[in-house]
Parts: C-alpha cells; structure tokens; sequence
C-alpha cells in the first residue's frame, strides 16, 4: 500500500476537522471546549498510526470495545444549543478478524484509519475534494483485498500469551524503577551543593548546617528545597541550632502536617515548617520526641 500517498491525503482532512471542533472555538462554552478537548486528543491518538511513518505505534493506538465514542461540537454562529456529534472509530478486534498478518494488517488499520476519518469528516460537514475521497477509498479497497488473500494467523498458544505478558510486565517494572524521583535528586544535588561561609561569620565557634540532616516531607514541593535550607542556614542563630544540632531536620510543608493528634509524626526529629519565620525570639518547635 502506498502509505506516503495515504497519508498526504488524509492531511488536509484532520486540517478541515480541527477547524470545526477545535477546542479554542469554544471559549464561550465550558462543557463543549471541554468535551472537544478530549474528543480531539482521543482522536491525535488514533490517527498516530495513520499520520506517523513507524509501524510500531499502531499497537499503542487502536480503540477497544471500552472505549466510549468521540463526541464533538461543531463550530456554529448559530446561538441556539448543540448537539454533539457522536462518532466511533473501528475497534480493533473487528479489524483483526479480517485476517492477515504483519504488514498486511498494518496497512489494513491504516486503511481502515482513513475510512473512519472520511466518515467522520461527513458527520462533521467537513468539505473534502472528491476526487481525494474517491482515491482513499481505493486505496483502503487494495488493502482489504490484499489482507483478505493473505494467510490466516496462525493463534498464539496461551503460553506464548503469558510469557509476553510476561516480559511486558517486567518491562514496565523495569521503565518505573530507572524512572528518576525529581524530589530526591534535586535533594541530592542541594546536599552535596558547595557551601561558602561569610568570612566574618566563620570567625565564630558557631555550628555550620549539617545539610546531610535535612530531610524533606512528600508534601513539601522539591523546587522549594533550595530557598528553604538557604533561609534556614541564614536564620541558624534565630532558630537556636547549637541547641539541636546533633538532631535530623525534617521539613513540613505546614504544621498540621507535623502532628498525628497529639503525637509528633516524626519522632526523634526537629520538625520546622517550610514557610517558618524567626520574628524576635521565636525559634522552630521541637517535636523531637525521641524514640
């Protein structure tokens, strides 16, 4: 199938169908720019396949049968209410029925693709030229035949199933553990940060902020972390920090935070919230309930 071809002429049909729902039309109206937000992405999905030259995608972007149908609204000077217009794409399991295997049933979903967005553009009125209408069609008519005369697959063995699943299973294990935790690196990083003193501070037997004992509640944002240990480190004296200093540091985003009833949430801690404040001779509250 010529998919180069295909896909130069189902450009300028996702132009005309982004021009009558596109969601930015309808700033007037919450729910339709809402309901078109989502319906179009839905549909940048689908059309993946169909308008990105790699084959591979086509698995990640095929509808199932619990996937509910695109919704539109189209774009009207008219003020009356609208409707919206309610289109479901092919579903994958329909499409495989056909047979084929491999670059046939690649081209058949292609295929298949351009059908559907044809179809769509007529529910929508979107004007398309006849005579690109007419040569999709014949198109998807070759990749139909061409995936009718092809052998039938052959079905997978439902252990073959099971050790796909399997490795995909692991695969995605695999993909969130390397997955890199911003708050911690970006902990990290602060910690192991290079800390010049003001020359006349260093002349002082005043303790220095022991960086590698601050720690960080989850609900504190990390790109906060550097502001709030350099407000700490300016306020050590306020703070009183030659008094704990021996003592971890946790950080809270705020006190109600630090507190499970009565009790201390971290026990054996220095608890301070991240947007304290020293005024006069207040210092950090001491939930250190050691233990």
């Amino acid at each position: 199938m010529d998919t180069a071809r295909l896909r130069k002429l189902v450009k300028p049909l996702v132009r005309g169908v982004l021009l009558k729902v596109h969601p930015d039309f309808f700033a007037h109206d919450p729910v339709a720019k809402r309901t078109n937000q989502g319906s179009v992405q839905r549909l940048q999905d689908l059309l993946v396949p169909l308008l990105k030259d790699n084959a591979a995608v086509a698995a990640k972007h095929t509808p199932s049968a619990a996937d509910p149908p695109l919704e539109f609204f189209c774009k009207s000077d008219s003020a009356l209410p609208q409707t919206p217009v309610s289109f479901a794409f092919t579903q994958v399991q329909q499409m495989h029925r056909a047979g084929g295997r491999g670059a046939s049933r690649h081209d058949l979903l292609l295929a298949q693709r351009a059908k559907d967005l044809v179809a769509l553009c007529g529910r929508l009125g979107v004007d398309a030229s006849e005579s690109a209408v007419a040569e999709i069609e014949q198109i998807v008519g070759k990749a139909a035949a061409a995936a009718a005369s092809a052998p039938a697959p052959v079905p997978a063995a439902a252990s073959e199933l099971r050790a796909a699943r399997a490795r995909e299973a692991m695969e995605n294990y695999r993909r969130k553990k390397e997955a890199p935790d911003p708050g911690a690196f970006l902990l990290e990083k602060l910690r192991l940060a290079r800390w010049s003193p003001d020359p006349q501070r260093s002349k002082s037997a005043r303790p220095e902020l022991d960086r590698s004992k601050v720690f960080f509640a989850s609900s504190v944002d990390p790109r906060s972390y550097a502001g709030v240990v350099d407000r700490i480190e300016a306020s050590l004296d306020q703070l009183h920090y030659a008094r704990w200093c021996s003592l971890p540091l946790m950080v809270v985003d705020s006190w109600r935070h630090a507190f499970r009833g009565s009790a201390t949430r971290y026990p054996g801690f220095v608890v301070i919230p991240a947007d304290f404040s020293v005024p006069g001779n207040v210092y950090a509250g001491l939930c250190c309930q050691a233990g």
